[in-house]
């Protein structure tokens, strides 16, 4: 867009702004041609760009990292005149496809991507699309170092790094997401129908997000209204039994901003024969979701509000047992309901100090019942078998506050406090009901001078089973040019045993589980370096990144066979496992095209428990658009080698090699307003990963384990959203 009036002047005076934030983008290039030359211009520093004795018309070309290039021929009538001189500004949109994507995690405020100390990796809102992702699991199948598991009962899982679950913090606008099963946050209970970033930082950040993220931290960030008055829907079909349907409204209103998100997200259960049996291999699943924000602006200070609720519905349904007397099943049912409310306020004291807190309660509750069903009269009661039925409740109390300042030259300064307290109410739990709770208290100071920066880091931690602990950190960065940086940093990580590892007492007809509560915590010590560039290439934006990293993690927590006795299993620290990995991945970026790829190698020292070995992985994106008949083709690749696998009796196994790979075009009608993709998931129809391994990690000989369920079958979806 140009903004001018004007008449003839002896010099032109150009300055290239952002659409949405008007600040000017120092550093664009300009190209201007001009009685048939061309001469190339870089805006320098702090300055907009002079071009002397300007003779009109004047065709100009304008592109800048991360926007939409700009053509436009300027004349004389184009330009205003003010004191002998020219001016002309021009605003450039930001690019769907833009390698500087702004962060927020860890950050103090929002910097670009290569401005962060810390290596924070982004998926952006049009790389969501592209996956047709609906929950976080689809998103996280394509991301390097990221191996997603599946199980039918207590959802989806990640490993990140070859670090579990467990150690890794999910967030949501930085509040932690509570509520794990068998340590993990069930991906699949992710919704992303609102999130317009998803940021990951691999390695310890237990100085700024306390206990679970000693393996890294998972932050989904979700949009914000920028229109007056927006409405939304989408509408998602999968030929494997999927029907999903989901709205938003947001508006924007002076001081004030609201958005509402709603879904229902259904499945039908699949099986991979066909049959006329009530068992189903894969669940039948029911989500209900919604997520209420409100934001307010008063002055300079800003409150929100944040709310998020789930309602799931998992259904096992039995074998017929049939007989000449009757016929009956056992069916299970569970039923999962999470509640999050948080409120946030950002209160700038002066130019160069703020304030910021983020108060959040949740209420997570997990029902299972067990009932046998007659096949004949459709009658079913509950069945009072030891763990059949039960009810398991926590609640979280999370109270986070910091002080920020920039006032002293080259050093900005945070310091923070954060109180979690967290209660556990079941019948599986020792007396029924335990509480854990932890205060900290953290500080960093970031040292800038010229193109090297350092900051120290240190959290002290009281925690009231397993008293004080320090956690320090030491991240540094080297600006060896405008393009290039160089990370080097070493961070301490720290995890407390959960209530259930403590203090569980699980029995059912198949497992007896007690949880420990001489746990020792976890402690992780990680090591990492990296290399990131940036440069253009004809009208093309690349980038790409080397990066190494080593953990050792001590005191890790793991099931293990109690006393030899079959079933009889306890929570115990059993090993130091230690890993090496080595990552290389690149991307180009055009105005019709994007194409990444990405290629790393884990070495997992051998343990008590697990033997040497290694893991390879490769990934590929691409997306071409095809302007003439406005269409976007996708795919999404990603190999993973042989994945270690310890089950709950000590065996160490091995998964098959898996290849998975999504193909899909995206067409938009009416000036974007509907928007439909068509496309195939599990290309390759991957639905089992075969377990082969050794007995237990002494043994030289070899077994056949059964499989590993990875997808349902090929699948063909539809995704249309509708936008007003």
């Amino acid at each position: 867009m140009l903004a001018a009036l004007g008449s003839k002047a002896a010099s032109l005076v150009i300055d290239v702004k952002d659409q949405t934030t008007k600040q000017s983008l120092t550093g664009s290039t300009i190209r201007v041609y001009s009685q048939g030359k061309e001469k190339g211009i870089s805006s320098p520093i702090g300055a907009t760009t002079e071009i002397k004795n300007a003779s009109y018309p004047i065709k100009i070309k304008i592109s800048f990292t991360g926007y939409e290039s700009l053509t436009v021929t300027l004349r004389q009538q184009d330009v205003v005149a003010k004191d002998g001189i020219d001016y002309a500004t021009f605003y450039l949109e930001k690019s769907v496809t833009q390698i500087n994507d702004v962060v927020i995690t860890g950050q103090v405020i929002p910097v670009m991507a290569k401005q962060s100390i810390y290596k924070v990796n982004t998926i952006s809102s049009l790389e969501i699309t592209q996956r047709a992702a609906i929950s976080l699991n689809d998103v996280l199948n394509y991301e390097m170092n990221h191996f997603i598991s599946n199980d039918n009962v207590l959802g989806t899982s990640m490993n990140i790094g070859g670090i579990g679950g467990q150690n890794v913090k999910v967030l949501m606008n930085g509040i932690p997401i509570m509520g794990r099963e068998n340590g993990n946050i069930d991906m699949g209970q992710l919704n992303m129908n609102n999130i317009k970033r998803v940021e990951m930082i691999q390695g310890p950040m237990s100085v700024i997000y306390g206990s679970n993220a000693l393996g890294g931290v998972v932050n989904l960030i979700t949009a914000t209204p920028k229109k007056k008055f927006a409405l939304g829907a989408r509408s998602y079909y999968e030929s494997i039994g999927r029907y999903n349907f989901s709205g938003n409204m947001s508006m924007n209103k002076k001081n004030h901003q609201f958005q509402l998100s709603l879904a229902r997200n259904f499945f039908a259960g699949w099986t991979p024969k066909d049959s006329i049996d009530r068992f189903q291999l894969w669940k039948p699943k029911t989500q209900y979701t919604g997520d209420l924000q409100y934001w307010f602006t008063i002055k300079k200070m800003k409150l929100s509000y944040f709310g998020s609720y789930l309602n799931e519905k998992i259904t096992n349904k039995g074998q017929p047992i049939i007989n000449p007397y009757e016929g009956y099943a056992f069916d299970e049912y569970y039923r999962t309901n999470r509640i999050i409310n948080a409120v946030s306020a950002n209160l700038p004291l002066n130019k160069t100090d703020q304030l910021a807190f983020t108060n959040s309660y949740q209420l997570y509750k997990r029902t299972k019942n067990r009932l046998k069903k007659d096949l004949v009269s459709l009658n079913e009661f509950e069945t009072e078998n030891v763990g059949d039925q039960d009810t398991t409740r926590f609640y979280d109390l999370n109270l986070r506050g910091t002080y920020t300042s920039s006032r002293m030259k080259h050093l900005d300064i945070v310091l923070g406090y954060e109180y979690a307290q967290q209660t556990g109410a079941s019948y599986k739990l020792v007396d029924q009901k335990q509480r854990m709770s932890d205060i900290g208290i953290f500080g960093s100071a970031s040292y800038t001078y010229k193109f090297f920066q350092l900051q120290p880091s240190l959290r002290v931690t009281y925690n009231n089973w397993y008293k004080t602990n320090f956690t320090p950190a030491l991240h540094t960065k080297l600006e060896l040019n405008a393009s290039t940086q160089l990370r080097a940093s070493y961070a301490r990580g720290f995890r407390a045993p959960t209530l259930k590892e403590m203090y569980l007492q699980f029995i059912d007809q198949n497992h007896t589980i007690i949880g420990n509560p001489d746990l020792k915590p976890e402690i992780g010590d990680h090591f990492e370096i990296g290399l990131e560039h940036q440069y253009a290439i004809k009208h093309a934006a690349a980038s790409y990144s080397v990066n190494a990293y080593y953990n050792s993690i001590q005191n890790l927590i793991t099931l293990a066979v109690f006393n030899n006795h079959g079933v009889l299993r306890q929570y115990e620290n059993i090993q130091t496992y230690k890993n090496l990995m080595l990552n290389i991945k690149g991307k180009v970026t055009g105005s019709q095209y994007s194409l990444g790829a990405g290629t790393g190698v884990i070495y997992v020292e051998k343990t008590n428990v697990t033997p040497e070995n290694t893991i390879l992985e490769c990934t590929f994106t691409g997306s071409y658009t095809w302007k003439k008949i406005n269409t976007t083709f996708n795919l999404n690749y990603k190999y993973n080698s042989r994945q270690p696998v310890i089950t709950v009796d000590q065996q160490f196994l091995y998964t098959s090699p898996m290849h998975i790979a999504n193909v899909s075009a995206q067409h938009s009608f009416f000036k974007k307003v509907l928007v439909a993709q068509v496309g195939v998931k599990n290309l390759f129809n991957l639905q089992n990963s075969t377990l082969t391994g050794s007995i237990n990690p002494q043994s030289s000989g070899h077994l056949s384990a059964g499989a590993m369920q990875a997808f349902p079958a090929r699948s063909f979806f539809i995704d249309v959203t509708y936008s007003f």
